[in-house]
């Protein structure tokens, strides 16, 4: 048991799919619901690529291109988080986003050294993610210089670096558990592993149950991967329910007969779907989001193209038309699911937890789709940008100055 979880993995960089997975993963951390952003951006990623001030990164997917360039290159890069339970987190002074950005540059080091990264050579990035009951940092960091590349970490490493992490960070706490453990003895100059693993025992008894649901947090869920992340806590319960009776009202206006897609409905059939599909943007703000990230994603791909403002409004209406239409047939999928059901003479189709369970997968199947479509439509803006070589193309770089040529003379 821990007073601080401290976890570091990478993927080997030799693994054709680790500069896509690790540009991914910079992109989760950074966007992902819980996760803090920084006022008037899309994301919450800070660190530093270069020594030198703290940096609020303009976009999230700079920081990302170079994480992939880097997997290009054989060198590793270190994914790690930091958590502590809620009350500790306060009891630290914890508490804002400038809190944990301080905390991060300061421990940071630690890190590096451990893995023996010299700071002029260290490439990192942050983002803070306040989750309920399990705030936490995720770090993902580099050796800009590293010339060999390494297929193992020892786990004595991530260990090393938790137990340094509860020296710095709990200092003070050390040394009032060791005056109050040694009232006889002289004062302890200094905290050893040895005491480092009391005082973590002497905290589990304080109060197990919280600690162990923080441990089984970090040791059985992925943080990694972004489609298989638990979306649970994204999702209300009196919407969960809302949803349900809805789904099933949806049902009972559907065709006899048929395949049920959305471009096969009746147009009244289709304005009720349309209607649910609303209201659950409306409803989910998290769904929301990640369509709107969606949206943008493919606007980048057609800045590419054209800078008209007329065109590019029209291909948001466009685009974000498609990722409705993506959630209007997935809510279909599930009222076919709905229907086989009821010909199977489920009985239990009409349990109120068998609906409940049906909206709910269907709300997490909807974040875990506008997610991996968030994803693939901004590595394939980035790909195309670098084969463009920049941000617009020829065509829409000349029709930006034909719009603009005269604003000179007008002022």
């Amino acid at each position: 048991m821990s007073a601080l979880i401290y976890k570091q993995r990478f993927f080997h960089p030799n693994h054709p799919k680790t500069p896509v997975s690790n540009y991914v993963h910079i992109g989760y951390i950074a966007t992902r619901p819980g996760a803090i952003r920084h006022e008037n951006r899309t994301h919450g990623l800070f660190g530093k690529l270069r020594p030198g001030d703290l940096q609020r990164f303009t976009s999230w997917q700079e920081v990302a291109r170079t994480a992939r360039e880097i997997s290009r290159q054989g060198k590793n890069m270190y994914r790690s988080v930091i958590s502590f339970r809620t009350e500790t987190a306060l009891e630290l002074g914890l508490s804002t986003f400038s809190d944990w950005q301080a905390y991060m540059e300061q421990h940071i080091a630690t890190l590096a050294a451990q893995n023996q990264i010299k700071t002029e050579n260290l490439s990192w990035a942050a983002a803070y993610h306040n989750e309920r009951e399990h705030p936490h940092l995720h770090v993902v960091f580099w050796d800009n210089k590293q010339a060999v590349m390494k297929n193992f970490t020892h786990p004595e490493i991530p260990n090393r670096i938790r137990k340094q992490l509860i020296k710095d960070t709990f200092a003070f706490k050390l040394k009032e558990f060791c005056a109050q453990r040694d009232a006889s003895k002289a004062s302890v100059t200094q905290v050893t592993d040895r005491i480092v693993e009391e005082f973590e025992a002497y905290l589990k008894r304080l109060n197990p149950k919280a600690f162990r649901a923080l441990q089984q947090r970090f040791e059985q869920e992925d943080e990694d991967c972004l489609l298989r992340f638990p979306k649970h806590h994204l999702i209300e319960p009196a919407s969960v329910k809302q949803l349900a009776e809805r789904l099933f009202e949806l049902r009972r206006h559907m065709p006899i007969a048929g395949r049920l897609a959305y471009q096969l409905l009746p147009p009244e059939t289709k304005a009720l779907v349309d209607v649910l599909v609303r209201d659950l943007l409306q409803d989910n703000r998290y769904l929301a989001q990640m369509v709107e990230d969606y949206v943008q994603a493919k606007l980048d791909m057609a800045r590419l193209y054209t800078s008209d403002p007329e065109q590019l409004e029209k291909q948001r209406s466009k685009y974000v038309a498609e990722a409705e239409k993506r959630i209007a047939n997935r809510i279909l999928a599930t009222i076919r699911t709905i229907i086989k059901l009821e010909q199977e003479a489920d009985i239990g189709i009409r349990q109120a937890e068998r609906r409940i369970a049906l909206a709910e997968q269907l709300l997490l199947e909807l974040l875990n789709r506008m997610e991996g479509l968030f994803m693939q439509a901004q590595l394939d803006y980035d790909d195309k940008a670098k084969v463009m070589g920049g941000d617009l193309s020829k065509q829409a770089k000349k029709e930006w100055l034909l719009r603009h040529k005269d604003r000179g003379l007008e002022r």
